[in-house]
């Protein structure tokens, strides 16, 4: 019998029901719990046969339901669920290792209003478990200066962290919180490695197969592009089918395109929001004329719309430049609420190649006869 389980499943549920005295009635819990621990210490062989066969079972469902997902998010929600079903903890963050930072892209139990995906995360606790490949418990953090906190989250008291490890690497860390000094016991330990071990080959199965199809999006969508400027489709709708492109690449949700025009910057096309319509033909800022992958933070986007009178969303955006050989032809304006990741990489090598298809479709039509 999980005795911390238990009593980590009753607090929370007290805590919810914001019962006073929680702390006593918690007590008596306990005490009555190691009884139970007591007897069934002293249970016989079969007894405790049974117990581990009902053990095995139980983790034999959650690996299997784990590595039975195919998309990345889905394992992500799985491997969290999974979690929540075999240990007492009251929040969790994991978080994958990109140019040797820890990224965070799921968390749960969070308190309203916190969000800790995209933020990264660096600690010597961190360091030392990615040195070791070892799971690192600490039993008050407030006495440990190791411990960093995800920046932005809520306090806790006692934290467990455990490797992802794939053949040998660590692809990132699954971190377990108590909001109250609860030291994460051997049992705990033992039942969330299972878990990590599992999920950390889910999740490197589920990255490849995600970025296999990010790459057949980028070809397909390219594919439009050539199509469109081979056919001798207007500009404006090879225009519209770049950005329509980057947005599908990247999983974007609005965009806007710049074009470089005689010396000046113009709002060329926009996609995802209808309201953007009235900015096509405008000159741009010349803070959205980006010559190389850039970002701007959401404060600097309100202020850069305050300043020129743009309708924008204060939100982060992404700057992809289109470049084809020597000559610069403007830049893809991306919307980019999720934060800074590896597919920034992938829409470079889209705009690379849909600059180029856009270049030929401008010189086809400098050539036609008025």
């Amino acid at each position: 019998m999980n005795v911390d389980f238990l009593l980590g499943q009753i607090g929370r549920r007290l805590e919810e029901q914001q019962l006073p005295g929680r702390e006593p009635l918690l007590e008596v819990v306990r005490e009555e719990l190691l009884r139970e621990r007591q007897r069934l210490g002293s249970a016989g062989p079969v007894e405790l046969e049974r117990e581990r066969r009902v053990e095995a079972e139980t983790l034999r469902e959650v690996l299997e339901a784990i590595n039975r997902q195919a998309r990345l998010e889905d394992t992500i929600a799985e491997v969290l669920r999974q979690l929540d079903r075999r240990m007492a903890f009251d929040s969790c963050t994991l978080a994958l290792v990109e140019d040797g930072r820890y990224r965070v892209i799921a968390a749960g139990g969070l308190p309203a209003g916190v969000d800790l995906l995209g933020q990264r995360w660096e600690s010597p606790l961190l360091d030392e478990l990615r040195r070791s490949h070892w799971p690192l418990a600490v039993a008050d953090v407030q006495q440990d200066p190791r411990y960093r906190p995800v920046p932005g989250a809520a306090p806790v008291r006692s934290w467990v962290g455990l490797p992802l490890l794939v053949e040998g690497e660590v692809i990132g860390v699954l971190g377990l919180d108590r909001r109250h000094p609860e030291p994460f016991g051997e049992e705990d330990l033992h039942r969330a490695r299972a878990v990590a071990f599992s999920a950390a080959a889910a999740i490197r199965k589920a990255q490849l197969l995600l970025q296999v199809r990010r790459y057949a999006t980028l070809m397909e969508q390219v594919v439009a592009v050539d199509h469109a400027v081979f056919a001798g489709k207007p500009a404006p709708e090879v225009m519209r089918l770049m950005l329509q492109g980057a947005l599908r690449v990247g999983s974007y949700r609005q965009g806007l395109l710049v074009l470089s025009l005689a010396g000046r910057l113009e709002l060329a096309a926009c996609a995802g929001a209808e309201e953007f319509e009235s900015l096509i033909g405008r000159p741009a800022p010349l803070a959205l004329g980006a010559a190389r992958l850039d970002r701007l933070s959401a404060a600097q986007v309100g202020a850069l719309a305050a300043e020129h009178g743009l309708a924008l969303p204060v939100q982060p955006l992404l700057l992809v430049p289109l470049v084809a050989g020597e000559s610069y032809l403007g830049c893809l304006v991306l919307f980019d609420v999720d934060g800074e990741s590896p597919d920034d990489r992938l829409m470079e090598a889209y705009a690379s190649r849909v600059a180029t298809a856009y270049r030929h479709a401008l010189v086809d039509h400098a050539r036609q006869p008025d």
